[in-house]
C-alpha cells in the first residue's frame, strides 16, 4: 500500500503527519477545509480499497476533532490575549504611580546627598516673571519695558500743587458767623446763626479788610470773625453791595494778639479775566461752620461767564465742579498759582444735579470792593426785579424789560412813585432788556442825578406806558 499523503482544496501537497498543526496560507489548520485524497496501485483488491476506505474514514473523523480542537484553541488564546492586555495596562498604571510616589518622596534626600541628577525639561521659552517681587514680565528682545524711573521720582519727591496752595492760604481764609434775630409762629424773637467763609484782602493802620458774600452777613445783628487759630474776634460791616453779592468786614487790629498779626497772611488776588476751562480750581472755606473750617476741595474751570440771575444784576460767574456746600459762601477759589480768581457764591442743588458751584470773578468783584472800602458813593435805583427774556415776553405776553418785583423803602425809586408789576424798558433814554443793561446805564450818573425812567405798567386792557422822574440815592443809604 502506498503512502498516504494530504491534499488541500487546491490540490497542493501538505507536509507532515497526521498531527501536523501548521497554519496553511496564514490560518491555523483547523480553519482549513480539506480534502483526503488516497493514492493506492491500480492492481491492488477491492479488499484493500475497502480496507482503504475504512483507514480513510477513520483519518478524516480524526482531522475533524483535530480542527475541533484547534478552533476551542484559539477561542481561549483571544480571550486570554485581552485579559493580559488589561492586566499589562493596569500593572504598568500601578508600577509608575509607585515610581512618581518614590521618586517625589525621596527627591530631596536624593538632592541633598547625592546632589541632582534629574534632567529637566527646556523652559527657556516658557512665559514667567522675573521674581515675587518684580512685576515686570519677561519680554522678547524687540520689547522694551517700561521705565519705573518716572514712577520713582514721583514717589519719591513728587508732592501735589493743592498741597502748597492749602498751606499758603490757610492764613488768608476765616470762618464768619452772624447773628440774627428771627421770629418763631408765635411772634416770638429768638437769636439764630449763621456761618460762612471771608477772605482777607488788605489791611490798613488800623484794622484788617475782609471780603464776604452779601447774605452772609445779611440782616446781621453781630458777626464774629474765627482766624486759622481758632480766635474769634468781633468784626464790623464796612459796607456791601447787594446785587452783586458781596460785603467787606473790618476787625481792629488793636483786638487781635500779635502771634494773631504776625500769622495771617493777605490773599493775593489774580487774574479772573486770564482764566481757561479746564484748569485747576481749588475751594477753600469752612462747609457747615467752625467745625469744618479750611476745607480744600478740588476741581477744575467748568465754564466762564456763567450767568445766574441776582436780586438786582446779571452777574458772570465762573463755573467749577469743586465741591461747594453751605458754609463755603464767601470762601476763596483758587488758582495753581495760590491766586484768588473767584469767591465762592453759589451752588445748584438738587437731586439730579451734581457739581456746578458759581463764583464771582475777582476782577468783577474788585472795583465794587474798593468803592465799599472807601466809601465812594454810588448811585442806586432802589428795586429788585427779574429780566424779562423774549421768550418770557412770548409766553406770558408781557413787554422785554426788567419786571419789578420789589420797591425799596426809601429809595428814589419809592419816591418817584414806581410800583411792583411794572417793567422798566428805558432808562435815561436808553432801551433796557436786562439788569446788566439798566446797571451800565445808572454806572453814568452820580448820587441825586434825576433821570427819567419808562416803565410798562399793567391795566385792566393790557399795558399802559408811564414815565417818572426818579432821582438816584446813595446805596450805602438804602441797602
Amino acid at each position: 500500500m502506498d503512502e498516504f499523503k494530504r491534499y488541500d482544496e487546491n490540490g497542493n501537497e501538505i507536509n507532515g503527519n497526521e498531527n501536523n498543526t501548521n497554519n496553511v496560507d496564514g490560518n491555523d489548520y483547523g480553519d482549513v477545509v480539506e480534502t483526503t485524497i488516497i493514492k493506492s496501485h491500480a492492481d491492488e483488491s477491492n479488499d484493500n480499497s475497502l480496507s482503504m476506505e475504512k483507514h480513510n474514514q477513520a483519518y478524516s473523523d480524526q482531522c475533524f476533532q483535530e480542527r475541533i480542537k484547534n478552533e476551542e484553541k484559539k477561542a481561549r488564546k483571544k480571550i486570554f490575549t485581552w485579559k493580559k492586555v488589561i492586566a499589562c495596562v493596569l500593572v504598568a498604571v500601578l508600577m509608575g504611580g509607585a515610581f512618581q510616589l518614590g521618586m517625589e518622596v525621596t527627591k530631596p534626600f536624593f538632592e541633598k546627598f547625592v546632589g541632582s541628577t534629574i534632567s529637566q525639561n527646556d523652559d527657556s521659552n516658557k512665559f514667567a516673571f522675573e521674581d515675587k517681587n518684580n512685576t515686570t514680565a519677561l519680554t522678547e528682545d524687540n520689547l522694551k519695558e517700561v521705565s519705573s524711573d518716572y514712577t520713582s521720582i514721583i514717589n519719591d519727591n513728587y508732592e501735589s500743587p493743592v498741597v502748597a496752595i492749602a498751606e499758603n492760604m490757610k492764613p488768608s481764609i476765616v470762618t464768619i458767623t452772624s447773628v440774627v434775630t428771627a421770629k418763631d409762629w408765635f411772634n416770638n424773637q429768638y437769636e439764630q446763626e449763621g456761618t460762612g467763609s471771608g477772605i482777607i484782602f488788605g489791611e490798613n493802620e488800623d484794622v484788617i479788610y475782609i471780603v464776604t458774600n452779601q447774605h452772609v452777613i445779611d440782616g446781621a445783628r453781630n458777626v464774629v470773625v474765627t482766624f486759622f487759630n481758632s480766635e474769634n474776634i468781633n468784626a464790623k460791616v464796612v459796607g456791601y453791595e447787594r446785587e452783586y453779592d458781596l460785603a467787606v468786614l473790618s476787625v481792629a487790629k488793636k483786638d487781635m494778639k500779635k502771634e494773631l498779626l504776625d500769622s495771617i497772611k493777605i490773599a493775593k488776588l489774580g487774574d479772573s479775566d486770564k482764566i481757561k476751562v479746564g484748569e485747576l480750581a481749588v475751594a477753600i472755606g469752612n462747609p457747615l461752620g467752625k467745625q469744618y473750617s479750611n476745607t480744600v476741595t478740588v476741581g477744575y474751570i467748568s465754564a466762564i461767564n456763567r450767568t445766574l440771575e441776582s436780586t438786582d444784576k446779571s452777574l458772570p460767574l465762573i463755573q467749577t465742579d469743586a465741591a461747594i456746600n453751605p458754609g463755603n459762601s464767601g470762601g476763596a477759589l483758587v488758582n495753581a498759582q495760590s491766586e484768588v480768581i473767584g469767591i465762592n457764591s453759589y451752588k445748584l442743588a438738587s437731586t439730579d444735579i451734581e457739581g456746578m458751584g458759581f463764583a464771582i470773578p475777582v476782577n468783577e468783584a474788585k472795583p465794587i470792593i474798593e468803592d465799599i472800602v472807601n466809601k465812594k458813593d454810588r448811585p442806586a435805583l432802589g428795586i429788585r426785579g427779574i429780566d424779562v427774556t423774549e421768550e418770557m415776553g412770548d409766553f406770558y405776553g408781557l413787554p422785554i424789560g426788567i419786571l419789578v418785583k420789589e420797591v425799596t423803602e426809601g429809595s428814589g425809586a419809592e419816591k418817584a412813585g414806581l410800583r411792583s408789576q411794572d417793567i422798566i424798558f428805558e432808562f435815561g433814554g436808553a432801551k433796557i432788556f436786562n439788569f446788566e443793561d439798566l446797571q451800565k446805564e445808572i454806572e453814568k450818573y452820580e448820587v441825586g442825578d434825576t433821570v427819567s425812567v419808562k416803565v410798562a405798567r399793567k391795566t385792566n386792557n393790557g399795558f399802559e406806558k408811564v414815565e417818572l422822574n426818579v432821582k438816584l440815592t446813595d446805596r450805602q443809604s438804602i441797602m
